[in-house]
């Protein structure tokens, strides 16, 4: 019995020390134009993983060799390596004032760090990264595979790697399920998802008031779903419910749906057009019902560049091929 206590224990202060880093990385994001945040955050998986690798090798090896040395300096230029250091921390390092020096310097780290580690497709590399230098570390090896070739490997991690992984159970599962999608087919799922939920937020005020559609909208509403046919009873989960149930049919029935769910509620783009929705435009609509009712399209730039405080877009600098 203690030790159950004690697991629940742990587990709830897990728990909320991970309900303070997203609350923190939640207000950082709000900050900062969506598609900046979006690509900083690629870009932390991109080098993240290459870290990984050059980590794996110099763990395994004991010591940089001159070629992993001769890649890493490729890719990064002006890099210190210092004497004495690990040539990852010397990496780790470099991509802090250099890649990543707009969002350290400005305050908006955690959101980027945050949410990028809990890409599905970082987490597979984060496993197959355990794997190999477990696994190199026990059985020195003569030869490492190229980036470009772990990189690959890392992606397609086998099942049963991620099933010895530290990684939590949930998220393995996922993980799965994001591999019998196929990465471009859950792409173009979560841009389908995010696209059919900002509709059923800009639906969502005439639901919440119990009020009749406008011609205007019940119009755009047929036009992009000739099939769907809304209730007056409905409720909004009610119709969202619908939405997600004739969209994503195929997703369902492959039991890769809950991998597009989790993907779709880590982007930036979905958290703006929550704060819009909740912070402004329903309380605006119960103080004066706009009309014309703003168009889809028109609605949804607005809520997608949604931000309570502002900060300037800079540039995003692009990760390079092998040497």
């Amino acid at each position: 019995m203690r030790a159950k206590h004690r697991v629940r224990s742990f587990r709830s202060v897990t728990e909320r020390i991970e309900g303070k880093a997203r609350a923190e990385a939640e207000r950082q994001a709000r900050g900062v134009p969506w598609l900046t945040l979006f690509e900083f955050q690629k870009q932390y998986v991109e080098w993240e993983t290459f870290t990984l690798w050059v980590h794996a090798i110099e763990e395994a090896a004991s010591h940089a060799p001159g070629w992993l040395r001769k890649a890493v300096e490729a890719n990064c230029p002006g890099i210190k390596v210092s004497r004495g250091t690990r040539l990852w921390k010397c990496l780790d390092n470099w991509k802090r004032q250099t890649v990543f020096a707009k969002p350290k310097a400005e305050g908006w780290m955690r959101a980027v760090s945050f949410f990028a580690a809990r890409d599905l497709a970082y987490s597979a590399t984060w496993a197959y990264w355990a794997y190999c230098e477990r696994c190199w570390t026990a059985e020195r090896r003569h030869s490492y595979p190229s980036f470009a070739e772990w990189k690959s490997s890392a992606e397609a991690c086998p099942d049963e790697v991620l099933d010895l992984s530290g990684v939590r159970e949930e998220r393995k599962e996922l993980i799965k399920a994001a591999k019998r999608a196929g990465a471009e087919c859950l792409q173009r799922a979560v841009a389908t998802y995010l696209d059919v939920e900002a509709f059923a937020y800009w639906l969502r005020p005439f639901l919440d008031e119990h009020l009749p559609l406008p011609v205007d909208v019940r119009r755009e509403m047929e036009n992009r779903y000739p099939s769907f046919e809304m209730r007056d009873s409905w409720k909004w989960d009610q119709m969202w419910a619908w939405l997600k149930n004739s969209q994503f049919q195929e997703a369902q029935a492959a039991r890769w749906f809950d991998a597009v769910v989790y993907t779709a509620e880590l982007h930036p783009r979905r958290v703006n057009v929550v704060d819009y929705h909740s912070l402004y435009w329903s309380k605006k609509f119960r103080a004066r019902q706009p009309s014309p009712y703003p168009p889809f399209e028109s609605w949804r730039h607005e809520a997608e560049n949604y931000r309570p405080a502002g900060s300037a877009v800079g540039h995003v600098s692009r990760f390079s091929s092998d040497p």
